[in-house]
Order: C-alpha cells, then sequence, then structure tokens
C-alpha cells in the first residue's frame, strides 16, 4: 500500500503510532488526530497543491486518527488555544459546527484528555508554537516541532527537557477537562 503523507512526515508518523503517550499543544488549528475530513481539507486550502496531493494528504491525515480507536490507545492529551474553536474556516459555519461536535466526541474518549486555553488568557508560553512529545515505549521521548517553514523532529535530551518545561508552563494555564469539554461544546452552538 502506498504511504499517504509526506515523506518528511514519515518519521513522525511511526512515532506517533508506536507511542505510548502523545502530549500535543496546538494554536492555530484543531490537531490533526482530531480533525474531521472537512477540516482537514479546510486546513490545505490555498496552498500550493494539486487536488491529488490534498486528497492525499487528507486520506492519510484521517488514516493517522486510528491509533485513537485501537486496542490500547495511546494517551492523548491536547492543549488546544480556546482561538482555534471561533476561528472561521473561510466562512463555512457548518464545517466549523461539525468540527467542535466531533472535537467534543473525541473529548469523551477514555484516552482522550482535551483541554482548552481561555481566550482572555493573554500573553503565555504557547505563543511560541505548536509542539507534540510522544513519550515512547521504551520510556524516552520525541517531539515534533512545528513552524511555517519546515516542521523537525527533535531527540536531543535538553531540548526535549525545554519543551518538557513550556509544556507544563502552557498546561498550567488551560481549563480542566470538563470545563474544557463545556466551552467546545457552546462554540459548537455558537456556529449554528
Amino acid at each position: 500500500m502506498r504511504r499517504k503523507e509526506p515523506v518528511w512526515f514519515r518519521q513522525w508518523t511511526e512515532n506517533e503510532r508506536e507511542a505510548k503517550a502523545l502530549r500535543w499543544f496546538e494554536l492555530t488549528w484543531v490537531p490533526g488526530l482530531l480533525q474531521t475530513e472537512a477540516y482537514a481539507r479546510a486546513t490545505l486550502e490555498g496552498e500550493d497543491l494539486t487536488s491529488a496531493e490534498v486528497e492525499q494528504l487528507v486520506i492519510g491525515r484521517l488514516a493517522r486518527q486510528s491509533i485513537l480507536r485501537r486496542d490500547r490507545p495511546p494517551l492523548l492529551i491536547a492543549v488546544i488555544d480556546a482561538g482555534v474553536l471561533y476561528r472561521s474556516a473561510y466562512g463555512d459555519r457548518e464545517l466549523m459546527r461539525e468540527q467542535c461536535a466531533y472535537l467534543a466526541e473525541c473529548a469523551e474518549l477514555k484516552t482522550v484528555q482535551i483541554h482548552m486555553i481561555p481566550r482572555d488568557i493573554g500573553m503565555y508560553p504557547g505563543l511560541g508554537g505548536p509542539f507534540t512529545i510522544a513519550e515512547m515505549p521504551e520510556g524516552g521521548r520525541i517531539a515534533h516541532v512545528d513552524s511555517q517553514a519546515e516542521a523537525q523532529i527533535v531527540e536531543k535530551p535538553s531540548k526535549i527537557a525545554t519543551l518538557e518545561r513550556r509544556w507544563e508552563r502552557i498546561r498550567g494555564e488551560a481549563l480542566p477537562r470538563a470545563q474544557s469539554l463545556e466551552l467546545i461544546r457552546e462554540a459548537a452552538a455558537s456556529w449554528t
């Protein structure tokens, strides 16, 4: 079977599949593991991609989500900036309602925790950008750090330690799980 994700992203998807736990901070989008098909497509709109390339990327992104519903899924703790819930996908209110409703559905999975950073929090350490830390079966940690130009996989212990400290500071600003779920449901209702 032909791989759907880009070559540069393959190492990370393998890490994701093997991970025992994923701690994901996202500033601007719903995390890929929690996206609907329509939302995934919207994130690619305007990129220099053919329709076939968009299709392959969306298929790959959706296929990655299977790890959350397999036997022994990883623990996924996602901290998301609440602005994501209210950022229009090119004016498509139904798309955003469906995405917020799906995010709420995912938040109810036993191994998924979603925590929202309230919109009124002001400046906080997460404004530096999104990242994910994967805890591997042997106890090691690997991170994926995203940027506008190029994503990178980080394995150096001192850099992982820096990201873990930043994670703790970001997580400290987030709402508890139940309040986050309530906020997600309110956002879904606001798009109707």
